[in-house]
């Protein structure tokens, strides 16, 4: 395991958006990769052994991905074999020792999943009918219009993070990135009448949006693993307010709230794919929150 994902976990972050669009590949590919890792080390580490983390690999990593389209039978396999990419590059940031080079190496990991993604979608435009294309595009731009904002609901801002924030932010974006890959995936393989499946999400963990369509939080839930192990969830609504606080797992995706105040519960319901949504079951004290209020976050991140 990745160093800087150690440290990630550590922080109580990465609560784990989704369990991932990659499986385990076989024995014999694994052993070719094994090959090709210890090539690499050679290559990009210097006389002493040491890596250097100013390198860019952009375009290795392009050049790996289309490798991997070309030669995979579909889209599902396809997505399995990124992390053929991802073993690739592991050993590398593996070496990592400082704040610096653990926060370069993270990038890495980022970009193969930004790259995959640019060229699914180079892939969905040119065989998506007017009607498809402009409904996705239409949801793509929201999407990387939302994107700063999710990161700064989920971890926080550089201010708060310090040294490390570029390590989260990297994490974040590989997760959240590697997500939406899976998504644009789903969608070209309708087209394209190939059998896909989702991976299956946390029911306990991730970001989830009301967008109302546009490029913009309107409201937001994020549910998380605090510092000390603890379950937190954070609820904003649009020209409501905000309530922060802890809740317990009942199992099938349906979390017991508790505000951090006392002033509210209720019931945190996860539905992967499709959001999720808060419904108000008591009401104490000073709050804007209304008992038996249904809130919905459509847009899961």
């Amino acid at each position: 395991m990745r160093k800087w994902i150690c440290i990630l976990l550590a922080a109580g972050i990465a609560a784990g958006l989704m369990s991932g669009c990659s499986r385990n590949v076989g024995t014999q590919e694994s052993a070719v990769w094994q090959v090709l890792e210890t090539e690499i080390l050679a290559e990009k580490a210097d006389a002493s052994g040491d890596v250097d983390f100013t390198h860019d690999y952009s375009e290795e990593i392009k050049a790996d991905i289309e490798d991997v389209v070309s030669k995979s039978e579909s889209l599902q396999k396809e997505l399995e074999q990124i992390d053929t990419i991802i073993q690739k590059f592991t050993p590398l940031a593996e070496k990592a020792e400082t704040q610096g080079e653990m926060n370069a190496s993270s990038r890495w990991f980022y970009v193969i999943w930004d790259t995959e993604l640019n060229n699914l979608w180079s892939r969905f435009m040119n065989l998506a009918d007017q009607k498809t294309k402009e409904s996705v595009l239409a949801e793509q731009r929201n999407w990387v219009a939302m994107k700063e904002e999710a990161t700064l609901l989920s971890i926080g801002s550089s201010e708060e993070n310090g040294s490390i924030y570029p390590l989260l932010q990297n994490s974040f974006l590989e997760e959240i990135t590697k997500n939406r890959a899976c998504v644009l995936a789903s969608k070209l393989a309708g087209i394209k009448g190939e059998d896909f499946m989702l991976p299956d999400r946390s029911n306990k963990y991730g970001l989830f949006v009301d967008n109302q369509g546009t490029g913009n939080v309107y409201s937001a839930l994020v549910t998380r693993e605090g510092l000390n192990g603890e379950n937190e969830a954070v609820i904003s609504v649009y020209r409501t307010g905000e309530t922060r606080g802890t809740f317990t797992d009942h199992g099938n995706g349906e979390l017991a709230f508790a505000s951090d105040d006392g002033n509210v519960r209720g019931i945190i319901h996860i539905d992967g794919w499709k959001g999720a949504s808060f419904h108000v079951t008591e009401v104490t004290g000073n709050s804007a929150f209304t008992v038996g209020k249904e809130l919905e976050f459509p847009f899961a991140f």
